[in-house]
C-alpha cells in the first residue's frame, strides 16, 4: 500500500513529540473519522461495526461478531471496503492508539478515498480536517 500520509501535515503532527498524544481520545476521532466516510461512500456491511464502535459496548459476543463481519469485508473484492474494513479491524482490536497505528489507519482511509477520488481533490481537504481534529485532541 502507498503512504498517503508521508508529506501531510496530519503526519508531521503526528511525528511531533512536543503534542501530547492521547491515544484513547486519537481512537474516538478516527472511528468518527471512519463513520464520516462510510457517510460519504456506504458499505451496508459495514453499518453494524461502526454502530458497535461508535456506542462502545463491551460485548465479548458481539465483538465477535463484529470482527466476524469486517473480516468478511476486508476479503471482499472492493479495494475502498477492503482498506475502511482493516482500518475498522485495528480500531476494535486496539484500546489505545500509538501513533504509529493512528498514521496506518489514517493511510487506509487514505487508499479508499483514492479509489473513489483523485489525490489532489482528497488529500488536503482530508488532511486539513484531520489536522483540525488532532489539534483538538493535541491542545486539550
Amino acid at each position: 500500500m502507498k503512504n498517503w500520509i508521508s508529506n501531510t501535515k496530519i503526519n508531521a503532527l503526528l511525528e511531533d513529540g512536543s503534542q501530547e498524544f492521547d491515544g484513547v481520545k486519537v481512537k474516538r476521532d478516527l472511528i468518527e473519522y471512519c463513520d464520516r466516510y462510510q457517510k460519504i461512500y456506504p458499505f451496508e456491511i459495514l453499518e453494524e461495526p461502526l454502530n458497535f464502535l461508535i456506542s462502545n459496548v463491551n460485548s465479548d459476543g458481539k465483538y465477535r461478531e463484529v470482527r466476524a463481519l469486517l473480516r468478511i469485508a476486508a476479503e471482499e473484492y472492493c479495494i475502498s471496503l477492503n482498506e475502511i474494513a482493516e482500518a475498522l479491524l485495528d480500531l476494535l482490536d486496539m484500546h489505545i492508539l500509538s501513533t504509529d497505528q493512528a498514521k496506518k489507519i489514517i493511510n487506509h482511509l487514505f487508499e479508499a478515498f483514492s479509489c473513489s477520488e483523485k489525490p489532489e481533490d482528497f488529500i488536503p481537504r482530508e488532511d486539513a480536517y484531520l489536522c483540525k481534529k488532532l489539534f483538538a485532541i493535541t491542545s486539550s
